[in-house]
């Protein structure tokens, strides 16, 4: 750790140098493109990742062992080098950040259906496919984040009922914004102009008052939270519409509205079950000022292991149970059965195939994707290990935060999709 208090580790700072360097890899064969200068690198990245993602938008796999091992690589720089920059901005890292981020899990879910129903014209297409998908995901959390943020940090000028009613209407213009662009981007595709978008219409100019329907619900969130969580909320209606639309125009036997009650019910059940277990203990945790797996500020993981005290003891007799109540957790948890349930129904009961390289491996290794299922579960199991047993030093709390997010949306947000695609027959 370097010195000052949002010193940078050694894995944020190397992070932050790898990441550099694939943005100018990256910028540095579009260019070269550009100039129509044929070379190796440019070759390279339009055979591996750019025509993967307009091959997908067109409705095949866009999945190699090259981007598969790249994409995760990436998001894991990612996550380590987002750690340093949310602490710097003093972004709250606890877990009600993690609900605040919520709502983009389903607006990405939601938006990836509704492509998949090739509802988008070709221009916005390839932007709800891996990886676009994640960076435009990224942009709106920033837009949205934004906003709180600066209203944050307006300061004493202005009252508190002011800021929130400024907030409210920045909310309510970027979620209109979003209304309109991909609005205007379903009108003009084959399949929307061929549509009814009348209730597409009524539900995302709707979604421009979500900021005032949830005034009174998001009052503990905050300022930057509650404007992540609101416009993310408002996309979501935005897309929920354009899907009711398309959904309108199907046939009945086209529609299939059961998998939701398996693949949403059960993770919904699993959630429950978890918080109603673990509460107790982290409310004995919380009475006293601790987290469990969140070590007090300046103590290091070697100094825990070494200490001897009253109030170790106390954190590790119930740290085991706490976390089961912790969102971080049982969201992730769930989200993992929700992927595998959606995976087994989609390809036994409708047909579909396995895109995703390892998931892809692991069904054929176990014949059945039932057996995906059961490894999904087992891989709940031990994020909840994890989450039990890890000790995140004060500043890596935003590391914690970020982690818990990664593993919920790579099992939720294909969870998510499966199902929404088995729903409208896609």
């Amino acid at each position: 750790m370097t010195g000052g208090n949002y010193g940078l580790y050694d894995y944020e700072r190397w992070s932050i140098y790898a990441l550099t360097a694939i943005t100018t890899l990256i910028f540095s064969a579009l260019f070269l493109n550009i100039l129509d200068i044929s070379n190796p690198l440019t070759d390279f990245i339009t055979d591996y990742y750019v025509n993967p993602v307009l091959d997908e938008s067109g409705g095949d796999a866009g999945y190699n062992v090259t981007n598969t091992i790249t994409y995760a690589v990436v998001l894991a720089l990612f996550v380590a080098a987002l750690s340093a920059w949310l602490r710097i901005l003093e972004i709250d890292p606890s877990d009600a950040t993690l609900l605040a981020l919520l709502p983009y899990v389903f607006w990405a879910a939601l938006g990836e259906v509704v492509e998949d129903a090739n509802m988008f014209d070709s221009s916005m297409a390839p932007l709800f496919v891996s990886p676009s998908i994640h960076f435009q995901t990224a942009l709106w959390v920033i837009i949205a984040g934004s906003i709180g943020y600066h209203v944050r940090n307006y300061g004493s000028k202005i009252s508190d009922s002011e800021k929130d009613r400024i907030l409210e209407s920045l909310c309510m213009i970027v979620i209109f914004v979003q209304f309109l662009i991909f609005g205007h981007s379903i009108s003009s595709s084959e399949i929307g102009s061929n549509l009814d978008l009348t209730i597409f219409a009524v539900i995302g100019i709707s979604a421009t008052l979500i900021p005032i329907f949830f005034r009174e619900s998001t009052s503990e969130f905050s300022y930057i939270q509650k404007s992540v969580y609101l416009v993310g909320c408002g996309g979501i209606l935005v897309f929920f519409g354009a899907l009711v639309s398309f959904a309108t125009s199907l046939p009945e036997d086209k529609l299939t509205l059961w998998p939701l009650v398996i693949v949403i019910g059960i993770p919904l059940v699993i959630c429950y079950a978890m918080f109603s277990t673990g509460i107790e203990s982290s409310r004995r945790l919380s009475e006293r000022g601790f987290v469990a797996g969140i070590l007090p500020e300046g103590m290091s993981e070697t100094d825990y292991e070494d200490l001897v005290s009253v109030d170790k003891t106390f954190m590790e007799e119930n740290r085991k149970k706490a976390v089961l109540a912790y969102p971080v957790v049982f969201l992730s948890v769930s989200g993992q059965v929700m992927d595998g349930l959606a995976t087994w129904i989609g390809i036994e009961y409708f047909g579909y195939d396995e895109k995703h390289l390892l998931s892809a491996r692991i069904i054929e290794e176990f014949g059945n994707t039932f057996g995906f299922t059961m490894v999904k579960a087992g891989l709940g199991i031990i994020i909840w290990w994890f989450f039990a047993y890890a000790n995140f030093e004060n500043k890596q709390q935003h590391l914690r935060l970020l982690v818990g997010l990664m593993i919920l949306v790579v099992g939720m947000a294909p969870g998510l999709r499966g199902v929404g695609r088995l729903v409208i027959g896609q």
